[in-house]
This record gives C-alpha cells, structure tokens and sequence, in this order.
C-alpha cells in the first residue's frame, strides 16, 4: 500500500509541475460553465440556466462524461506509454515494486487529478442553492456517477497507454474507446432499433 502511495503522489504532483494540468482545467470548466448557463441546441436539448426554471445538475453532468472522453484520455496518455519511451518502465519496475502497485499508484495519481477537477466544479451546486432549494441526493449521486465514470476512463488510457511508447497514439486510441462507451446507448436508435412499446 505504501508503494502504491508514493507512485499515487509522484504522479499527482507531476501533473501540477507542468502547464498542461492547468490548461486543461482551464479549458474543461470554461467548456462546462458555457453549457451549464447557456441554450446550445446542437449540444445538449436544454434550455439556457435562467430560462429552465429548474435546479438541476443533470445537464452538467452529461456534459462532464462528454468532456471526460476527450479530456482524461489526454491526461493518461503519459502515464505508463512516456516512462516506456524514456526507458524509466524497466527501472522502475527493478524497484520493489510489482506491477500491479505500478498500475494502481499510477491510475490514483490519476484519479487525485480528476478529483481536484471535480472539486473546482462544486461552484455549480452552491449557484443552485443560493438560487433555490435543489434536491441533495441526485447532486451526490451525480458526482459520484462522474466520478466512477472519470475513473473508468481514466482506467482505460492507462489501458492504452501500456500498449505503445508513443503517447498521440495512446491519446488517439482512448479517444475512440472512451467515445465508444460514451456514445454507446445511441447505437439502436441510430440503427432503427426502438424499444418495444409496453
């Protein structure tokens, strides 16, 4: 557990000490709060924030797991496929440490980035009760739900990430597994399978 601790904290920090992390954030919570108080059509079937009338997350958090399948593919893409390029994978597995603690560590650094994500959105919820009187529990499943989400993404870039050295085709190749499962519930509609009426 201790291993797998100090992988976790390694990884967590390294995203910090660049740019990138904060570009990303950056742009995933500007792309959250245009969709959140807007009226986009082709996006998201909703109303705009103050003409809905309604205090409710749901719409942000459908946007959430549409983010996560471009935006958690580019944050795991280096996480296994840049320590096999720089030839570190071998060193670090030379370490006492198996490689299920290497895998886990490095998808916990992982998920502490996506939960620092999700706690910059925590804005959203406070809007909503200094506005009205929302309903707690779906807000706590919610986030729950996105996080589990974010972390089965998370999962399968670090799923990518171990299949080659080159980090544009982890990226890639999560981009296409991750929007697979994201869009997946729009497959028998868009092949003429509608459900049988009751």
């Amino acid at each position: 557990m201790r291993n797998i601790a100090a992988i976790a904290r390694r990884e967590f920090f390294a995203y910090f000490g660049s740019p990138t992390a904060y570009i990303a954030i950056a742009l995933f919570l500007a792309l959250l709060g245009i969709t959140f108080f807007f009226e986009i059509p082709f996006l998201l079937p909703k109303d705009a924030f103050f003409d809905g009338r309604a205090a409710d997350l749901r719409p942000l958090f459908e946007w959430m797991v549409f983010l996560f399948a471009i935006l958690l593919p580019a944050i795991s893409m280096r996480l296994l496929a840049e320590e096999r390029k720089l030839g570190t994978l071998e060193l670090l597995l030379t370490m006492p440490v198996t490689e299920t603690e290497v895998v886990l560590g490095k998808l916990a650094g992982a998920v502490g980035f996506l939960a620092v994500a999700l706690a910059l959105t925590l804005g959203y919820p406070i809007l909503l009760f200094a506005l009205g009187r929302p309903d707690i529990g779906p807000m706590i499943g919610g986030y729950l739900g996105v996080l589990l989400v974010g972390t089965a993404y998370l999962a399968l870039g670090l799923m990518a990430s171990s299949w080659t050295s080159s980090q544009v085709v982890a990226f890639l190749v999560a981009i296409v597994i991750c929007t697979a499962f994201t869009f997946v519930d729009l497959v028998p509609e868009a092949l003429g399978w509608n459900a049988i009426p009751a």
